[in-house]
């Protein structure tokens, strides 16, 4: 289930991707979640699987990553040890690989609520056999009362082994006016880093290109959600 606590939103491990995509808590406060949520495999995927699953599972292609990455969120984890708490930018450290210990459960997903003026989207090329993400990327971001950037994230899924954060478009982008050229310089950057996966759902530079291509459009519909928020 998902409930909020103050500045937290608390989604428990084995809520349903049918779940996330109904809940009213995260429609109003985190509407990313949804987003991806409705991207996930078919009917019958969304009523079985749960988010936990998903993220404990890693697969690189998976649609959650993404948005667990932009939102900044916090991996709750359950073992013999008690509980301790991963950050999601270090829960995912290669293929199929997280930092969980053998002996641990994730319990809980916990996202901060954003300030206003805050915009988010998932945007997703699917494999149309799967449904998995050839390439997803996740945006969010927050104008200043001036306009400007304040805070940009983006998360990437489907490129490379793991799902990450593209750093250095968000670096671009703080500080910075949310017009077309600005986005699309900083979009160029997203494959940075990314040792991009070459196989028979799609070759290298076929990623690379959609890669920077949905990112460029995931920053520009959050960028107008933020204005118009």
């Amino acid at each position: 289930g998902v409930r909020r606590a103050g500045d937290t939103i608390h989604v428990g491990a084995l809520t349903t991707h049918h779940a996330l995509e109904r809940d009213e808590i995260l429609h109003e406060f985190c509407p990313i979640l949804p987003e991806a949520a409705h991207h996930v495999g078919d009917q019958q995927v969304r009523n079985l699987g749960t988010l936990g699953g998903v993220l404990a599972h890693a697969d690189p292609a998976a649609d959650y990553p993404a948005s667990i990455l932009a939102l900044d969120a916090e991996i709750i984890a359950r073992g013999p040890n008690g509980e301790r708490v991963i950050a999601a930018q270090e829960c995912f450290v290669g293929f199929l690989t997280t930092a969980l210990q053998s002996d641990e459960l994730i319990t809980e997903v916990r996202i901060p609520t954003q300030p206003a003026r805050t915009g988010m989207t998932y945007q997703k090329v699917a494999n149309q056999a799967s449904g998995y993400a050839v390439v997803g990327v996740a945006a969010l971001v927050t104008l200043a009362e001036d306009g400007t950037i304040a805070t940009a994230r983006v998360g990437i899924t489907g490129a490379g082994d793991r799902a990450v954060r593209a750093t250095t478009v968000e670096s671009a982008l703080t500080g910075a006016q949310p017009d077309e050229a600005t986005i699309r310089a900083a979009a160029d950057s997203a494959t940075e880093g990314i040792d991009l996966l070459d196989d028979h759902t799609a070759p290298q530079s076929y990623r690379d290109r959609v890669t920077r291509n949905l990112t460029r459009r995931a920053l520009t519909v959050a960028a107008e959600r933020a204005a118009t928020g």
